[in-house]
């Protein structure tokens, strides 16, 4: 596991627990580390989509 860092932040108790039942995970601080991986993994899986987008040969015009 990376090292971590501990940082206090405000979080609204309703959206932690939505996140905790979405994801089964039973603590608080696991929750938020997850959650956090999912936006990371979902900002790669986006710019890999663009990549791939770009490289298709009728990537902008649709009459090609």
């Amino acid at each position: 596991m990376p090292k971590l860092v501990r940082k206090n932040v405000f979080i609204e108790p309703r959206t932690l627990k939505r996140a905790r039942t979405i994801l089964g995970i039973r603590g608080e601080s696991e929750t938020i580390r997850k959650a956090l991986e999912i936006v990371a993994f979902r900002d790669d899986v986006l710019k890999g989509f663009d990549r791939a987008a770009g490289k298709a040969r009728s990537y902008g015009d649709p009459l090609r």
